[in-house]
């Protein structure tokens, strides 16, 4: 449910998101099977003359190879992802957004939760451990003394990228957390950082 509701609706708002392949979960749909006429020849069977293209997938922000070098003053070193439950759970989620969050099953670094206040559908929060980068469109900043990337398309989203670490022989070197949140009682974007501050504490250090 959650993915598509983050292709669609979500990441309409999260813009660069869906728009930003890297390894994960968005699904970019490529064009189908090329029709050529076919070639054939007495007592064959008719063989198209060029190979068919296949639909692939994409997801999460690609690496951008232009710009300044990462700030790391806190470095983390993640090889293969932890459980979600063992850096942030449904009742911190709640807490920090101010609603009731359902987590989503989560696949290889991929933690999604639906927010609902009294049954009501409010939102949707990602938090994405992620093998590369995309600062195209965003704000530059820092967090935790880290180089991190904003993006905040309307009052109710907000998309926090943050350098892990420098090193490229690590897998997950980004964390990645998006939320989109109807009626927030505080700029969403101040949310998101409360967000990702709890989860950055409780990833391991290296």
């Amino acid at each position: 449910m959650i993915r598509r509701f983050v292709c669609g609706a979500a990441l309409v708002m999260l813009a660069a998101a869906c728009t930003r392949p890297t390894s994960g979960r968005p699904v970019a749909v490529l064009d189908a099977t090329t029709g050529t006429t076919p070639v054939t020849t007495t007592g064959e069977r008719p063989f198209p003359t060029t190979e068919p293209s296949y639909p692939s997938s994409t997801s999460y922000p690609t690496t951008t190879t232009s710009g300044p070098p990462l700030t790391i003053a806190n470095r983390k070193v993640i090889t293969t992802p932890p459980a979600c439950a063992s850096f942030v759970t449904p009742a911190d989620i709640g807490r920090l957004t101010g609603t009731t969050a359902h987590a989503e099953p989560e696949d290889k670094g991929f933690c999604g939760y639906t927010l609902d206040r009294s049954g009501t559908p409010a939102g949707v929060a990602l938090i994405v451990l992620n093998e590369s980068l995309d600062a195209q469109n965003t704000e530059p900043t820092t967090f935790e003394g880290n180089s991190a990337y904003r993006l905040s398309t309307v009052d109710t989203t907000c998309d926090l990228r943050v350098a892990l670490t420098d090193d490229q022989s690590v897998k997950y070197r980004v964390l990645w957390v998006s939320l989109v949140l109807s009626g927030p009682s505080e700029p969403v974007c101040g949310t998101v950082e409360k967000l990702a501050r709890h989860v950055f504490g409780k990833l391991p250090g290296g």
